[in-house]
């Protein structure tokens, strides 16, 4: 079959790979699209700590396919499914403390830039899920998209007049606009981006403002629509001088969500005055749990939340490369590869 593997930063192939036969509670499916994401994007620049763990890898992880061999109970050929990319063990510490996203032994399931992916029993039998009849592949596919941020939504709650500022307008601070919307009605919310597409799906989606961080001086504009600064942060983009930034916004005694995984070995300094004084609540959020994943593609099913818009194109897995390097460039949120 074809596949794209990653060999190192921004050294990714399309080659012909051998197919493996599936082993006892495992199912093959061929997929039908494999959306690209930020993580995709991060990997392709510079790796994964947890994700790669030799080279050549293969990668990604979004997708939404049939079933053409099973040897489990649970699926059958021809099912639509979708899976997420771990199953938790349900044994260890963290598991026993319903911590499931630090399972310590999540294995991640790798592939998805590819024709086929098997996919392993524990992960069958614990997060994988048949698509409802009436929601197409393609957003099926946007399902763990949208588990990541119901995972980092719980992490805290939120009040439901809360001015919140996302920090960062990719698929998943425009995602997390959609579900405040969604889930707190009543609330406000503020953005900050840069890319024109973004900005406009950002508005349209249920932000009041976008700011811009390049033009925009961020703590002014934001202290114009609230003295206080936001109540909630939600931290998107990955990167540690955003992360400095949302301490110096946000308000006494509000919280920021660290969501936005940056490079390994980063630091910032901390205000330990502010800290303090200011009664600041600093959370993260990493990954996502089973009854995410089945919370997401529920309210996908019932309409109640549309990624639709977050996929800007679709293109054929051979030009995966430029699909990444459109992500970059701000040109385009996701995009549907089609094996």
């Amino acid at each position: 079959m074809k596949s794209v593997l990653f060999y190192g930063p921004k050294d990714i192939r399309y080659e012909e790979v051998e197919t493996t036969e599936i082993k006892d509670g495992e199912i093959k499916v061929a997929i039908q699209v494999a959306l690209t994401g930020g993580t995709d994007l991060k990997t392709y620049e510079r790796g994964h700590p947890k994700i790669i763990k030799s080279i050549p890898s293969a990668f990604g992880y979004e997708f939404a396919g049939k079933v053409i061999a099973s040897k489990n109970k649970k699926f059958k050929t021809g099912d639509r499914v979708i899976s997420a990319n771990t199953a938790p063990c349900m044994k260890c510490f963290f598991c026993t403390k319903q911590e499931f996203e630090l399972c310590e032994n999540l294995d991640f399931l790798n592939g998805s830039f590819a024709e086929e992916i098997i996919i392993p029993a524990a992960i069958v039998n614990k997060n994988t899920y048949l698509i409802p009849e009436n929601l197409d592949y393609k957003i099926a596919a946007s399902t763990q998209t949208l588990a990541v941020c119901l995972q980092g939504f719980h992490k805290k709650p939120i009040a439901e007049d809360s001015l919140i500022l996302v920090y960062g307008i990719g698929a998943i601070g425009l995602s997390f606009i959609k579900l405040c919307k969604y889930l707190l009605p009543k609330s406000r919310i503020i953005a900050v981006g840069s890319s024109s597409l973004k900005k406009n799906l950002a508005i349209k989606n249920g932000a009041e403002k976008v700011l811009d961080y390049k033009t925009d001086d961020l703590n002014k504009a934001v202290n114009t629509i609230n003295a206080y600064g936001p109540d909630y942060i939600f931290e998107c983009t990955g990167k540690p001088a955003a992360w400095s930034q949302s301490l110096s916004l946000v308000r006494p005694g509000g919280t920021v969500n660290f969501f936005g995984g940056c490079p390994k070995g980063s630091t910032i300094e901390l205000d330990t005055f502010k800290m303090h004084y200011h009664e600041l609540n600093l959370i993260a959020s990493f990954h996502h749990q089973p009854r995410y994943i089945a919370q997401a593609l529920d309210l996908l099913g019932s309409g109640k939340i549309d990624l639709r818009d977050l996929i800007s194109l679709e293109m054929p897995l051979a030009r995966l490369e430029e699909a990444l390097n459109l992500m970059k460039s701000g040109e385009v949120i996701k995009v549907a590869m089609k094996p």
